[in-house]
Parts: structure tokens; C-alpha cells; sequence
């Protein structure tokens, strides 16, 4: 028995290298190339360094990012205003990248002390005006995103408590180009029909409309599974027009699943001992579709996945559309370790005759878009 699991565990593993070998033949690009050798470093090794060390040009990110990168290097350290949700999430990602939080910095003296959720300090702009030791050339960064308090807060800092506003960065926490990312690879072409599979807040819908420019489209069909992020986006695609929003996740079948809502674009399918595991706290039961049930009989031009990790059983359950349609795709393929390999293999099978491009959104290993033509 021990020896056949031995067997089976070879046989996977080299099914696996066969499905990467396959799909880096269908790579479009140099830099599809470079991402995807990037990540196979990171599925192997962990080091999140190999995504991190993509050159800026293997990577579509604003100038705002890079420089953010490029004062935040491995090794270096750091203070974050702000202990909150925010900062939290903030200094778990720096750590992850090798930076040394040495404090949080709080306006209230009431919460100095250790911060229970991250076991850093937390110092009150007083102890940094008498105690320069504490802050030196080191980046301050402002992890508040509402920008009116977040320039008041580096005001202050820069007048009251001595800090050079060349060491002060504000926080980027979302890491990403939102601007481009599944619009800048494709142009539009007539009569776009769109699928956008994680709605979230509607925005991709939005900025699908606006690539059409001119040209106009002729139908969104929208799925979001999340109850909260559903009727907010009930209200505000309404303007839209020519837009069906869904209530459900999309998935292989149809079925009833857990459903980890967040009210944000984090929410996700969990196993049902991941539910168990959180005591059903923010734990809803939904509804699965496959866009094959769906849309039957529905002519579909460009299909957009970002569903945290349940793309590959979406579009097993898309699978007739696409081999009827061939719509244009982008598919996030960074959920899962393996996705960047899985995914595109998983296309290809579908239709042999895909261009395969890969292209990368995020400083480190978050927001790798497969695009399909």
C-alpha cells in the first residue's frame, strides 16, 4: 500500500510537470514567460522574494507602488501610524516581506503599549517628538486611507513631531493597479458581451463600460454571491442598464454551498469544516450556478473570473460556453498555488487554439491575470 501511494504521488507529480511544460509552450510573451517562471518559484519554494523580485517591467504597476517598493526593501524597518484594521494588515504583508515593524504609532496616549493582535508596540506621536532614536531615517507609513485624514495626520507629523516628509509614505495597502488590471491586455470589440464572475462592488462592470467607450456593449451578465456586496451592487448597477445581476457564486453545478461573507472582495466558498472550524460565525449558505445553466443559449464575447479561488470548478461549469463562444477570458490565477498551471491547462483542453498571456498586477504574489484569445 505504502508503495503504491509512493507511485500515485509520482504520477501526480509528473501529470503536473507535463500540464506546466505544456502551458509554458503556449505562453504568449516574454514577460508571461518571466511571471510564470516567477511563480513557479514561489509554488515551490514559498519565498514570496520571487515575486517580488519581478523587474518593473514584468509587472503592470503605477509609479505610486513602485516607489512605495523601493523604500520598503527586505531588511529594512519601519513604523506604521495606525493600529488598526489597516495597519494590522499592513504589517502582516511587510513582515511577510522581510521588513521589521518596530512600532505603531497612535495619536492617543491611552493606547500605548503592546498590540494584542500583533504583539508590536504601539508609541504615541508624544514619545517620537522627545525620542528622534525611535523613528531616525526609518519610513513612517500612514496605513489611513481616507486621504483628508491621512493628510493631517502627515502634516502633523512633519511639523509637530520633526519627521522628514521624505521619509513618509502613505499607505498602499491594496498593492495593486486597479486601473488596469483585465482591461488593458484586449480592445473592445463590437457588440462586447461581458460575464463578470465576483462583482464585489460593481467597479468591473463600470470599467468594462467605459473600455467599450464608443463603441457601447450589448449586455453584462453579473454574478455576486456575497448578500451584503449583492445589494449594493443591485443599487448601483441599475444605471448601467442592459445588466443582469446574479445572487449566486458561480462553480462546476448547481448547489448550496458555505459561503465566508465578508461584505467585501475577500468573501469566499469554504468546506464545511472551515465553517465548523469558525464556530458559523460570518458563515452564510449559498447558491452555486454553472454559467452553462445559466446562459444557455446566450452569446457571450469576454469572461472575467476573479472568485477567490473556485475559478477552475467556474468554468468546468462554463465549459460549453467556451467551446461555443470563444469568448476572450481573463481568469485570476493566483488564489491557489497551482492555479497558474491548472487554469490554463484546463483552457487549452478546452480549445487547443488559445493564446495563453500572463500579466501581473500586484507587488507581490496576489493579482496574476491569465489572458485567453
Amino acid at each position: 500500500m505504502g508503495a503504491d501511494y509512493v507511485a500515485m504521488e509520482v504520477n501526480t507529480d509528473i501529470d503536473f510537470l507535463k500540464m506546466a511544460q505544456n502551458v509554458y509552450a503556449h505562453l504568449s510573451d516574454e514577460t508571461s514567460k518571466k511571471i510564470f517562471e516567477a511563480r513557479c518559484l514561489f509554488a515551490t519554494t514559498g519565498d514570496v522574494g520571487a515575486m517580488l523580485g519581478l523587474g518593473a517591467k514584468y509587472r503592470n504597476l503605477g509609479g505610486d507602488i513602485e516607489q512605495y517598493a523601493e523604500k520598503l526593501q527586505k531588511g529594512s524597518h519601519c513604523l506604521i501610524y495606525g493600529a488598526g484594521v489597516a495597519g494590522h494588515y499592513l504589517a502582516m504583508r511587510f513582515m511577510r516581506f522581510g521588513v521589521f515593524v518596530d512600532a505603531f504609532i497612535e495619536s492617543d496616549e491611552a493606547k500605548v503599549g503592546i498590540d494584542e493582535a500583533t504583539g508590536i508596540g504601539i508609541v504615541s506621536e508624544k514619545e517620537l517628538h522627545s525620542n528622534k532614536a525611535l523613528y531616525g531615517d526609518k519610513t513612517v507609513v500612514v496605513s489611513f486611507s481616507v486621504k483628508s485624514v491621512a493628510d493631517a495626520t502627515i502634516k502633523r507629523l512633519i511639523e509637530e513631531v520633526g519627521i522628514a516628509e521624505a521619509n513618509i509614505a502613505v499607505g498602499l495597502y491594496d498593492w495593486r493597479n486597479n486601473a488596469s488590471q483585465y482591461f488593458d491586455f484586449f480592445g473592445p470589440g463590437e457588440n462586447e458581451v461581458f460575464v463578470d464572475c465576483g462583482c464585489f462592488d460593481g467597479g468591473t462592470c463600470y470599467r468594462f463600460a467605459g473600455w467599450c467607450g464608443n463603441k457601447g456593449y450589448e449586455h453584462i451578465y453579473s454574478f455576486e454571491a456575497d448578500p451584503a456586496n449583492y445589494a449594493k451592487c443591485k443599487t448601483l448597477l441599475e444605471p448601467l442598464g442592459k445588466c443582469d445581476l446574479f445572487p449566486y457564486g458561480t462553480a462546476k453545478e448547481n448547489e448550496k454551498v458555505y459561503f465566508a461573507s465578508k461584505g467585501f472582495e475577500d468573501s469566499c466558498i469554504i468546506s464545511k469544516e472551515e465553517a465548523e472550524k469558525r464556530n458559523f460565525e460570518g458563515v452564510e449558505t449559498i447558491e452555486t450556478v454553472a454559467l452553462d445553466d445559466v446562459l444557455k443559449g446566450k452569446r457571450i464575447t469576454y469572461l472575467k473570473m476573479d472568485v477567490e479561488g473556485a475559478e477552475y470548478g467556474a468554468l468546468l461549469g462554463a465549459e460549453k460556453l467556451i467551446k461555443e463562444c470563444h469568448p476572450r477570458m481573463a481568469i485570476s490565477v493566483y488564489h491557489k498555488l497551482e492555479d497558474f498551471v491548472t487554469i490554463p491547462d484546463l483552457i487549452l483542453k478546452m480549445h487547443p487554439d488559445y493564446r495563453i498571456t500572463f500579466r501581473h498586477y500586484g507587488l507581490d504574489d496576489l493579482e496574476t491575470i491569465m489572458y485567453a484569445e
